[in-house]
């Protein structure tokens, strides 16, 4: 049984009872979180109760806000492996390094530990609905466990914003209704508003965050309850990481294990780390950036709605926060797949990055006892095999055959100078074939010009945006970049260097 015993605001420290599904505190608009009853917890939970039990997060039911464990929605979440890895942690000249591979979860992701509490949650309080608002590893772990627990479910994602192909085809094949709109903002919009009729799921609700939390509780289990000297994690919107410290701190509260030393460090992308700027300053403020410019899509989150827990969670652990470039994490996916036998995503190499340059700089000590969680697999990200053959002419052309046109390697020089010209401002066709010409020296015929913007605009990399009537009534259609347009551009530009 769970011994959950109230719910309570992050902040202000409001308290609720255990049955409000509440998000946001009433009185300051904080996170609430879950409290359990520790002292009366130690009776049921100790080192050799969970001996005995099964791997899984639900091995550790009496510290998740689940009260009916009989009720449990179950893909087989969690009990992920803890690979001690020799070869990587010479590369980088670490003594003890450890993957927490979350890639062996249901559908690829740690979000599955939090998808598996949360959707159990809605089935006990009989609503038949889910919904959420993502494109990226929330949506595929809900719709899937939607589908177990016999919910409907509906994702809305915005077209302007950024997917991994491999993760649209997962939600796609769990069959949930998918909604296109706008952009990621209306996507957030529309799903609050299916919210009032549907249970809403966010990666920041309280009950979903308590599944996360298993994954720093499992590691320390598998490492004998002796906790890491280290713990590092990506950060999205933060939660993985404020969740990593608050199970740390209930294993000492039980006295499963003895005092709390392990600092935590939280990695983001240079290209969105509004978490890691915020660190940097030493405040408390997190300034959201303009846009998002980086190949790690899922913790590309520009309003990290758990920042302010995750700065806390690695000041209190006197941690450290670092931000890696694109081409630091492409290196990172190549020596984890090389070394290590683990494919994982952009997202999820980050932390082998930021480690190497922490050992480098010796911010972290060679003698230190490392774990790096590797939070998704690399196959929701397929065209990461693209950077990796980079160069390899025979291989390049043969993935260009098996992904066909429309994932090809290279854009080919007309299509990035249309790029480039569209990124100074939107313009129409017959100006486009202008600009070819007088900024790059590009002589082609304007039919091709045509050609090449029907297939950008196939691609998702540019979007037609208004029309115009000229003074002889013709219609002229003008384009801009996309979102993916401009993500596409960015890493031509920073490969050619």
């Amino acid at each position: 049984m769970s011994f959950l015993s109230h719910m309570r605001c992050s902040v202000c420290d409001q308290v609720y009872d255990v049955k409000s599904y509440r998000t946001r505190c009433d009185q300051c608009g904080g996170f609430v979180q879950a409290e359990y009853d520790l002292e009366k917890a130690k009776e049921s939970i100790n080192r050799r109760s969970l001996q005995h039990r099964s791997p899984s997060i639900w091995k550790y039911h009496e510290i998740i806000p689940i009260h009916n464990l009989d009720s449990a929605i179950s893909l087989g979440e969690g009990g992920t492996y803890l690979h001690k890895c020799d070869g990587l942690a010479e590369k980088v000249g670490l003594k003890e390094l450890y993957l927490k591979d979350e890639t062996t979860n249901p559908t690829g992701s740690f979000i599955d530990r939090g998808t598996a509490v949360e959707v159990t949650v809605a089935k006990n309080r009989n609503l038949n609905s889910v919904c959420c608002a993502s494109t990226g590893n929330l949506a595929v772990s809900l719709v899937a466990y939607a589908a177990r627990a016999r919910l409907m479910s509906q994702v809305f994602m915005g077209h302007k914003g950024r997917v991994d192909s491999g993760k649209l085809y997962q939600i796609l094949a769990y069959a949930a209704q998918v909604e296109i709109v706008k952009d990621q903002e209306e996507a957030i919009s529309r799903a609050y508003e299916e919210g009032n009729q549907s249970h809403l799921v966010m990666s920041s609700n309280a009950h979903f965050l308590e599944g996360v939390k298993t994954t720093s509780i499992e590691t320390c289990e598998q490492l004998e309850w002796n906790p890491p000297d280290w713990i590092m994690t990506p950060m999205g919107n933060g939660g993985h990481l404020a969740m990593t410290w608050k199970g740390l701190k209930e294993l000492v509260t039980l006295g499963i294990i003895s005092e709390l030393d392990t600092r935590l460090c939280g990695v983001q992308a240079k290209g969105c780390s509004p978490i890691v700027n915020a660190f940097e300053r030493d405040s408390e403020e997190i300034i959201i950036p303009k846009r998002v410019s980086t190949l790690a899509y899922d913790i590309g989150v520009q309003n990290p709605s758990c920042g302010q827990m995750a700065l806390n969670a690695i000041k209190n652990s006197n941690g450290l926060a670092i931000a890696v470039s694109d081409r630091d994490i492409l290196e990172a996916v190549m020596d984890l797949a090389r070394l290590e036998g683990v494919f994982a995503e952009p997202a999820s190499a980050t932390t082998i990055a930021a480690l190497k340059i922490l050992v480098k700089n010796n911010q972290i000590d060679r003698n230190d006892r490392v774990v790096c969680v590797i939070t998704g697999m690399g196959l929701k990200y397929p065209e990461i095999a693209r950077d990796i053959v980079r160069g390899k002419g025979a291989l390049e052309q043969y993935l260009s055959d098996v992904e066909g046109r429309r994932f090809t390697t290279q854009l080919g020089q007309t299509k990035i100078r249309i790029l480039q010209v569209l990124s100074r401002s939107e313009s129409y066709g017959y100006a486009i074939w202008k600009s070819l010409e007088t900024d790059f020296g590009l002589q082609i015929k304007i039919p091709s010009i045509y050609q090449h913007i029907s297939e950008l605009t196939n691609s998702g990399l540019i979007v037609n945006t208004r029309l115009e009537e000229t003074y002889r009534r013709r219609i002229r259609k003008f384009y801009a970049l996309t979102e993916r347009g401009h993500f596409a551009l960015d890493q031509i530009e920073k490969l050619s260097k």
